[in-house]
């Protein structure tokens, strides 16, 4: 006796389901799965979230397709609001915390909408850090030094790296 394991092609793909497979893909290095997941879930959707655009920018970083890196980052980040619901709460977290995150890539990590939600600011240093990897890739020193004098952007060790190779590069 034979099961017939063949897919069904008319039946519709579950959007959250695709959302949560595509975060389980780009945390486990799977690029061309997550990037199928979360190019066909920016297909035909007018307002992208936030958590959609990072998602799909870490595809294109990937990619190696830095212009649409770049386009979607700075999608997000005029997305992306200020303060976060959990802006008073932030005072209670140890600065430990914090330095961890600045010392770590978890910026290369997908997100989902609790986090931007509960960490906008985090958030919004995530998305520049990882445009800070992209203009790097591309030699864009100017925008590194523009994007390293932003809040916190000096305590994240990518971007410190980053600073130093753009002023080596720009003899400042």
């Amino acid at each position: 006796m034979f099961i017939n394991n063949k897919p069904t092609t008319n039946a519709p793909l579950d959007r959250c389901k695709i959302f949560a497979d595509g975060i389980n893909y780009i945390n486990t290095s799977q690029w061309l799965l997550a990037y199928t997941a979360f190019a066909h879930l920016c297909q035909g959707e007018r307002n992208k979230s936030v958590t959609l655009l990072y998602n799909m920018a870490l595809c294109h970083c990937s990619a190696k397709e830095n212009s649409k890196a770049i386009e979607v980052l700075n999608e997000a980040l005029t997305q992306i609001s200020i303060p976060s619901v959990s802006h008073h709460a932030i005072n209670h977290l140890s600065s430990n915390l914090f330095i961890y995150e600045y010392e770590n890539s978890y910026y290369r990590l997908a997100l989902n909408e609790t986090a931007v939600v509960l960490c906008t600011n985090s958030i919004k240093l995530r998305i520049r850090r990882l445009l800070v990897d992209v203009y790097l890739e591309l030699e864009n020193w100017q925008e590194i030094l523009r994007l390293a004098l932003l809040p916190e952007m000096n305590k994240c060790q990518n971007v410190q790296e980053a600073l130093a190779i753009a002023k080596s590069k720009t003899n400042t």
